[in-house]
């Protein structure tokens, strides 16, 4: 038993659209870059009030996109190695 479908061109440009979109978000996870105070709090394993906090005290290897906070993971790793947001 063979199952056949038709799928017009319309149909097969969107499908492709929509895998390139999905391989460019996949691309920009892979480069290392978390984009949000979310995922840098789970990253680093803590709250997202602590990002504020560590950002707000100079603390924390972040930059800004405009409002949104951005950070390489290469750079959280560093300053966790380093002792992280530990205060003193």
């Amino acid at each position: 038993m063979s199952l056949q479908i038709e799928i017009d061109d319309e149909l097969v440009e969107r499908i492709a659209q929509r895998a390139a979109e999905l391989l460019a978000g996949r691309q920009n996870d892979e480069d290392g870059w978390l984009r949000g105070a979310d995922k840098i709090a789970a990253y680093i394993d803590s709250p997202r009030s602590r990002v504020y906090a560590l950002v707000s005290a100079n603390r924390i290897p972040v930059h800004h996109d405009g409002s949104a906070l951005i950070a390489h993971r290469s750079e959280l790793d560093g300053w966790l190695r380093r002792g992280g947001g530990v205060r003193t």
